[in-house]
């Protein structure tokens, strides 16, 4: 199996996924991310929006090294050339940046995988019809990572689940409270920055979010057809 196949393989497997906060420098960064991949974290994304690229470009090194000794998936937010110069898994794109179709294109891109962020059911699909490999969907609830947007409640879950064809995350002001609510509304996978990111133990604190997920499709209880992810 080809490295593109195993992000894909991967990425159809998706259930916890850590998204940096903006505070703590490399290792700070470092030592909550490795914490919450030994307690099951399967995907990292560096977000670190008010950080220079150059800074983030050092952690990106030390994050693409810990995911890879833990085989989860690190992708960078926003910044394609960060990705492929730390030889990330993919990038996750807001909607205000370049679309998929443009980013995939980028030499050294290649094979990579795109998250898309969306905010309603037409921005969905209009995700899906550009090519991004998973979605995120939010802000479920309201949260300080995304200061004044609206959340989107758990009733958008239900709609985007109803006519996805790909793997989808719940974001959002997520926790351990509210994470039964969103799985209900029919998400299998969450992620989340505050709930891991910025608590005492994020080693427990994302073995506890785990254990609340269901088990990747085609495993587990209830598990329905293995998801396949279209090959780009």
């Amino acid at each position: 199996m080809g490295v593109a196949e195993q992000r894909r393989e991967r990425l159809a497997r998706i259930r916890l996924y850590l998204i940096t906060g903006d505070q703590g420098g490399d290792v700070e960064t470092a030592r909550i991310v490795e914490a919450a991949l030994e307690g099951g974290a399967s995907v990292i994304q560096l977000r670190k929006k008010t950080m220079p690229k150059a800074e983030q470009y050092a952690i990106a090194l030390a994050l693409r090294r810990l995911t890879r000794l833990h085989g989860a998936l690190f992708i960078v937010n926003d910044h394609a050339d960060i990705a492929i110069a730390a030889d990330a898994d993919g990038v996750h794109l807001g909607q205000d940046d370049l679309p998929p179709s443009v980013v995939r294109e980028l030499p050294g891109f290649k094979g990579r995988l795109i998250g898309r962020s969306t905010h309603s059911l037409e921005q969905a699909r209009l995700a899906m019809d550009e090519g991004a490999d998973y979605i995120a969907v939010g802000p479920i609830y309201p949260t300080p990572t995304k200061a004044g947007r609206a959340a989107v409640g758990t009733s958008l879950i239900t709609d985007v689940a109803a006519i996805v064809d790909r793997p989808f995350v719940a974001v959002g002001g997520i926790d351990q409270e509210n994470a039964p609510a969103v799985i209900e509304a029919g998400a299998r996978a969450i992620a989340v920055v505050r709930a891991v990111y910025a608590v005492a133990d994020p080693a427990e604190a994302s073995r506890r979010l785990a254990g609340i997920l269901p088990p990747p499709l085609g495993e587990g209880r209830g598990g329905g057809p293995r998801l396949e992810v279209a090959h780009r």
